[in-house]
């Protein structure tokens, strides 16, 4: 791979701090802090520079999550310059690829075509002062400019690109509006609390398929700069009833994830599943059927004073990735050195009410966090006939709607994608369908859909 830096800009004069793979730049030219990514990606042509401009998302999305470390210098520049709300919406809008960024052009590195992404903070937020009018039928109009290149991966003009990001800000505004103003009540906040920031994941679910909410549009004006650029600004009708219902799915997925308990004594097994049970979580019966699986590690400890149990929790989505862990006191607890005292000490343990908050309260932020990343992890399982050639196989499912981190392995004579999604695997199906038959014409594949987390295609 080329190399890569990652450079952040201010106006705050001329100067220069660099950490081990960050570097800030700062210049007098700038008018606010921009962070900048390069990203690279093996080979030539459009399928490269889209690969590169993926890569380069990934790491800003990445910065902007907290998960890079920065020195003290560049941390308050930083909080400085972009806020959380800041992040949020530019982390969402990455993720559902509505964010608007400056690219430069293409460079050749060696083997790689590389690629340089430029995000600014955005402007402040736009739902302020919109009000919302909606008519008999429940259905509000908003003017919204989208823009778009022709895109060569998925065969789309620039103007059906300039039209779908146009719906996306539509639903953006009226979503945004709507949760401020209609979901802050207690039919929200009765299975959901603070650790969720719904307004977020609900602009980044419903953005990501944004048809769907849409009535209707007539177009006002349209230019295509010289950059090849296409501009049009359109009238939108966008339907309150099925924002409604969206929202309220997402706010049952926020606080009733479905729950794989993952352990080794059948105690405690039993205990946090019922613990989960009667804190509302629904419980799966498989891993595969899960969008949160709970790994717990038991240890037995000897004290002079007798057997100690040692718990410990992390919550883990099925491609591994650890959203949050918990692990009990268990000093509180000595029973006798006998080998059935396991069992009651896991049972009192987990008894315990300020143990049962804790755990559901890591168990409500880790969906949160997941959700704020693109969902859960669904995962398409082809035959090597239907996956034809992996990278752009990559790069088509990326292209799709409100899909993200897409990875694929092989595995005998199948190829594993995992990649995430708020929609379930039915919904999935049928944007995969189409992507599909983009990929391989000639291949009439057949899908099938095994649970709302699985996907097999032959």
């Amino acid at each position: 791979m080329g190399s890569k830096r990652l450079i952040i800009q201010v106006a705050l004069g001329s100067a220069m701090f660099t950490a081990s793979a960050t570097a800030f730049e700062l210049e007098k030219s700038e008018s606010s802090l921009a962070l900048v990514e390069q990203g690279c990606a093996y080979g030539r042509g459009a399928l490269s520079i889209e690969s590169a401009k993926s890569q380069a998302f990934n790491q800003l999305r990445k910065l902007l999550n907290g998960e890079i470390t920065l020195s003290a210098v560049e941390t308050q520049l930083f909080d400085e310059h972009f806020s959380q709300s800041h992040r949020d919406r530019l982390v969402s809008g990455i993720e559902t690829k509505t964010v608007h960024a400056n690219f430069g052009d293409p460079q050749i590195v060696g083997d790689d075509t590389c690629v340089t992404v430029r995000l600014t903070p955005p402007s402040e937020d736009n739902h302020e002062g919109f009000d919302i009018e909606w008519d008999d039928d429940g259905i509000v109009s908003i003017i919204v400019i989208g823009e778009g290149k022709a895109d060569m991966v998925t065969g789309l003009t620039a103007r059906q690109v300039a039209e779908q990001d146009a719906f996306r800000r539509a639903v953006s505004q009226v979503v945004g509006v709507m949760v401020q103003s209609e979901y802050q009540t207690p039919y929200s906040t009765a299975l959901i609390d603070e650790t969720f920031n719904l307004q977020n994941i609900a602009i980044q679910s419903l953005s990501a398929k944004s048809q769907g909410m849409i009535t209707g549009w007539n177009e006002i004006s349209s230019q295509t700069r010289e950059d090849g650029l296409f501009l049009i600004t359109l009238d939108v009708n966008v339907e309150r009833g099925k924002i409604n219902n969206e929202v309220s799915d997402i706010i049952k997925q926020l606080g009733n994830p479905a729950i794989y308990v993952d352990s080794t004594l059948p105690v405690i097994h039993s205990r946090i599943s019922s613990a989960l049970s009667e804190l509302g979580f629904n419980l799966a019966s498989s891993i595969e059927q899960s969008t949160l699986i709970v790994d717990v590690h038991e240890q037995k400890k000897l004290t002079p004073s007798g057997l100690q149990l040692a718990l410990s929790l992390k919550i883990l989505d099925r491609a591994g990735n650890e959203y949050g862990k918990w692990h009990n006191n268990p000093s509180l607890l000595t029973l006798p050195n006998q080998e059935e005292m396991l069992n009651e000490l896991g049972a009192v343990h987990l008894a315990m009410e300020e143990n049962k908050e804790a755990i559901r309260r890591e168990l409500h932020s880790s969906m949160s966090a997941l959700l704020m990343r693109g969902g859960p992890i669904r995962e398409v399982v082809l035959s090597d006939s239907a996956a034809g050639e992996h990278g752009r196989l990559q790069i088509l499912l990326s292209s799709i709607a409100g899909v993200s981190d897409v990875s694929i392995r092989t595995n005998s004579n199948q190829v594993i994608v995992h990649l995430r999604s708020m929609n379930s695997a039915s919904v999935l199906a049928k944007y995969l369908e189409p992507t599909l038959r983009v990929n391989q014409p000639d291949y009439p594949a057949k899908l099938s859909v095994v649970n709302d987390f699985q996907i097999k295609v032959f």
